[in-house]
């Protein structure tokens, strides 16, 4: 019953040790923002005395999920949330979601990081501390037995402000045995320093650095400028990749265009973020649907040795709906194509994945929403598909092939506040020479609440509406009357806002 059975923004890492395993024997680790341990909604032991409709995050749980597959993510097992490891017991941190994972070498202890001792998955994710209400860190932890256990969470953020919410993070690792930098892990981040939703405030790109597989962490450097300097959605949701000869790129949107940062010794030193190509955000919400959404990009760099290939991908708005593109350069992140197209006419495209497998494939996901209506939204409305396209190391593009076998539907999800849908903020793709694995947010086995419907069209009516971003409350014009707002457990099915997270595995 909601909010426990909710997950979104999920993530996805591939064992590179099994890559010669056979097919359907690969170990995977996958996370999302896991809603689990919340308590129901409404007046309870936990929630104490509070109105039916109360479906808020409790203070002091967690949000982190940990999945793992042993067959190639046919079959996962729930290892419940990174609080839930004895090692994180009784450290006083509460995961906050937004995860990111991703595997490398292990190290052998003695700063010298090699595949003979294994493979080592990093887990970053947003995280509060007890005692310190308000201030929003960025955690890793890492593990070295395929996500059965984790570390104790490793703080790579130590320093944070009241005026400051840290979010948007995204980890890499640098796996390349040919690199002056094998084993680097990179962390980047957005600093929202005003703690505003306007998008006007100062909000930074973010980077931080470990040498020593994520025992410790670098201190912080800025990679763009603080102001958004009148651009109007300031710097969000950047992306990192790491190619065959070290060299660290991370990508970011900055007002109407895709940026990139290059460092060539390690993340000691960037480069002057530089254009990769223009963006225009696609529509939030997307017609027909009420969830958030963005244009946030994804880059990867080919990882075959010698390569300086790197690509990028987003979601960008056209006459049409949202169109996933995705811009290719050769030469380091020097100079960049007119992005590509790669989407069709499926729907208004969104969320993507790209990933590059070791033999130069290129693989890109996505999710694309239809609604029978675009000019209004709710249950039964808008149904969302999940689609595939993939690019030979020589060649173009193959044409959107379909992963989803049952639709979703985008009203069949909901913010804790229930004042919008919500279907998270990226889906994460991962690809080697057999295949690409995509994972998504879905809501086959979810159903709509025609009483929210109802109320979201109020609020949208009355310019009522209230974002619920990863737990931070930004205000509309007015806050609407709560005796307004309808309680699930009186008046929606138990399926109701039930959003899981599912992998699709495709062979180009």
């Amino acid at each position: 019953m909601f909010p426990t059975n909710k997950q979104n923004e999920p993530t996805i890492a591939l064992n590179p040790l099994n890559s010669l395993n056979p097919v359907d024997s690969r170990f995977a680790i996958a996370g999302s923002n896991d809603e689990q341990h919340q308590p129901a909604c409404g007046p309870g032991v936990v929630r104490g005395a509070v109105p039916p409709s109360d479906c808020s995050f409790f203070p002091g749980v967690g949000t982190s999920g940990v999945y793992t597959s042993s067959d190639s993510g046919v079959t996962w097992t729930n290892r419940g949330l990174l609080d839930d490891q004895a090692s994180w017991r009784g450290k006083g941190v509460i995961s906050d979601g937004d995860p990111v994972i991703s595997y490398g070498p292990k190290p052998d202890g003695h700063g010298v990081f090699s595949y003979g001792n294994g493979a080592r998955a990093y887990y970053s994710t947003l995280a509060t501390i007890a005692g310190k209400p308000g201030l929003e860190y960025v955690v890793v932890a890492t593990s070295d037995d395929n996500g059965v256990t984790w570390s104790p969470p490793i703080l790579a953020i130590t320093k944070s402000a009241t005026a400051v919410f840290n979010d948007k993070n995204w980890l890499s690792v640098d796996r390349s045995a040919t690199s002056p930098y094998f084993g680097r892990v990179y962390l980047s981040w957005t600093q929202f320093r005003s703690n505003t939703a306007t998008g006007n405030g100062s909000e930074p790109v973010m980077v931080t650095v470990s040498a020593d597989g994520g025992a410790t962490f670098s201190a912080p450097k800025q990679l763009s400028p603080a102001g958004n300097n009148g651009t109007g959605n300031g710097r969000q949701g950047s992306s990192s990749s790491v190619g065959p000869d070290g060299t660290a790129y991370v990508a970011f949107e900055q007002g109407a265009a895709q940026v990139v940062t290059v460092s060539h010794d390690g993340g000691f030193s960037w480069s002057k973020a530089a254009p990769i190509g223009p963006v225009t955000d696609i529509a939030d919400p997307i017609p027909g649907a009420n969830f958030r959404t963005d244009s946030f990009p994804t880059i990867a760099a080919d990882p075959r040795p010698g390569s300086t290939t790197v690509y990028a991908s987003w979601a960008t708005r056209t006459a049409g709906g949202g169109r996933i593109v995705v811009a290719t350069s050769t030469d380091g992140a020097t100079t960049w194509s007119t992005p590509a197209t790669v989407s069709s006419s499926e729907g208004s495209a969104f969320f993507q994945g790209l990933a590059v497998a070791p033999n130069g494939r290129v693989d890109v996901a996505y999710q694309a929403l239809r609604a029978v209506h675009p000019e209004t939204f709710g249950t039964g409305n808008a149904s969302i598909d999940s689609y595939a396209v993939s690019k030979p190391p020589t060649g173009g593009w193959s044409v959107p092939v379909k992963l989803s076998a049952v639709s979703s539907d985008p009203a069949a999800s909901a913010q804790n506040n229930l004042q919008r849908q919500f279907w998270g903020d990226y889906n994460t793709l991962v690809s080697d020479n057999s295949g690409a694995w995509f994972i998504s947010t879905d809501s086959r086995f979810g159903v709509g609440c025609p009483a929210v419907d109802a109320y979201q069209h109020y609020l949208v009516d009355n310019h009522l509406v209230i974002r619920d971003d990863d737990e931070v409350l930004y205000t509309g014009k007015n806050a609407p009357d709560p005796s307004t707002k309808p309680a699930p457990p009186l008046v929606c099915a138990k399926q109701f806002a039930n959003t899981d997270v599912v992998v699709a595995r495709f062979t180009p």
